[in-house]
């Protein structure tokens, strides 16, 4: 690993999720107001009953070819064949059982073919997700970074055609196929052209045993994450209403895109450098999750603490027809610190050989979310289930500190001095946005809160920007 390559990959990769999540935010706008909340349930219901059922396609397959060929960039193709070859028999199985369930739950036809079109879709998204980590385990994220471009044009043009001219959900659906297709044949296509890879799959028993052996664990963790992120939904639509998933999308999309423009972004180039240092250099490991501790804290906590202020406002200027959702939605956004700290201290266990332990806490989070969302969704509905996803995420991250402090030397007096300072910071943006937010509008207020914020930060040297550097140049 040079100097500067994951500078690189993580300026491409969070460029890129920006100008996406910036689309899908626009699109998400379009069909959430011009679509009834029961028809906006509909569609995030059957996208989210696929997600559970892609755990039986990747069964944890691709943090392990990430790390496998991060470790043997000489194996990386034999790798990729062996995990095409375990993936075909599985994807026929994943879409077999989600075909099964959807006709054996008495949901409407009309749900039942957009649970089809969208067990497609998750297949294809699968693939592709194995093509494009070889690329992010050899560093090369630029590709990927257009691809995530290329794609949601796609499904912005198609999406908002089919929006204005029928206005059916299926529409919408075949839009994301459309995409999903394409993404397939650019990541396949790329590999061949850029890796001369071959895409032929090869049922190496030394690779397939070896893979079987350690994807368990990865595997567990990977189900239980899938059934997190999707149980509040699915539940919804069982315990109240197609409108109550409707309504609860609304601050959900805001949170989701939040947490993949930042933190997603940089644990696609982190875990990585985990693997090799945990490999290579042990004592580069403390250093660059401090720092990445250190970088996620000065974003998170000031997203969190404005959304929370802004909360009414937002949802007024942007989805007059959801205000019943505010509640939902600052419950929702006091969580993101917690979900942004909660990636590199999952992926500094993966990259370390402790996925059991990241296992058996997503496991432990999972149960209480479900548990929680049945408890709680019958008598709030959406609300129930924002308070769901606070505690869970709370719980997580409480969780994976405790075992990260068994991997690597993590001091409390150092994560106190990281969160006192954008902690005073966010505390005197609240102050400047409570004051003035009944007389300036969204357009200026979140300029004013960004602005009072960072020079609050930097006037108390909080701002390390030496140190963010040192994050993404770090090379061996």
């Amino acid at each position: 690993m040079t100097k500067g390559i994951l500078a690189k990959n993580t300026t491409y990769f969070t460029a890129a999720l920006t100008v996406q999540k910036i689309l899908a935010f626009i699109y998400f706008w379009f069909i959430s107001n011009d679509l009834f909340p029961g028809q906006l349930g509909q569609y995030v219901f059957a996208l989210s009953f696929t997600t559970l059922f892609s755990i039986l396609v990747d069964l944890g397959l691709s943090p392990v070819l990430t790390r496998e060929a991060a470790k043997n960039k000489d194996q990386a193709n034999n790798f990729l064949k062996s995990v095409i070859a375990l993936k075909i028999p599985l994807s026929l199985l994943a879409l077999a059982a989600a075909w099964l369930v959807i006709n054996l739950t008495g949901k409407a036809d009309e749900v039942k073919i957009l649970v089809y079109l969208a067990s497609l879709i998750m297949i294809l998204d699968s693939f592709s997700l194995s093509f494009w980590v070889v690329f992010r385990a050899l560093h090369n994220l630029k590709y990927e970074s257009i691809a995530t471009i290329l794609v949601q044009i796609i499904i912005f043009v198609l999406g908002l055609t089919a929006l204005k001219t029928t206005g059916q959900i299926k529409h919408l659906i075949m839009a994301l196929f459309v995409a999903s297709i394409f993404n397939f044949l650019l990541s396949a296509g790329l590999l061949k052209k850029k890796l001369k890879f071959s895409l032929k799959p090869k049922w190496d028993a030394k690779v397939i045993v070896y893979f079987l052996r350690i994807i368990p664990a990865f595997a567990l963790a990977g189900i239980f994450v899938k059934i997190y992120n999707t149980a509040d939904s699915v539940l919804l639509s069982y315990l109240a209403s197609d409108e109550a998933v409707g309504f609860f999308a609304v601050p959900a999309k805001v949170v989701y895109a939040l947490q993949q423009i930042i933190p997603a972004a940089f644990a696609a180039v982190i875990f990585p450098a985990f693997s090799y240092y945990y490999a290579n250099a042990k004592e580069l490991l403390e250093q660059t999750f401090n720092r990445a501790i250190n970088y996620l804290l000065i974003i998170s906590l000031p997203l969190a603490a404005g959304i929370t202020v802004l909360a009414q406002t937002i949802v007024a200027t942007v989805w007059p027809n959801y205000l019943s959702v505010v509640p939902t939605f600052i419950v929702m956004t006091l969580a993101i610190p917690f979900i942004f700290l909660a990636f590199p201290t999952g992926y500094l266990l993966n990259a370390c050989d402790q996925q059991k332990k990241t296992t058996l806490n997503r496991g432990l989070i999972t149960t209480l979310a479900v548990g929680l969302n049945i408890i709680l969704i019958p008598q709030y509905s959406f609300l129930g289930a924002g308070i769901a996803f606070l505690i869970t995420n709370v719980a997580l991250l409480f969780l994976d500190f405790f075992w990260v402090r068994k991997v690597i030397n993590l001091k409390s007096s150092r994560l106190v001095i990281a969160l006192a300072k954008p902690l005073g910071a966010s505390a005197v943006m609240v102050a400047i946005l409570i004051t003035f937010k009944g007389y300036l509008n969204l357009t200026i207020l979140i300029p004013l809160g960004v602005l009072t914020y960072f020079c609050t930060l930097y006037l108390v040297k909080g701002l390390p920007i030496g140190e963010i550097k040192k994050v993404f140049n770090r090379g061996t």
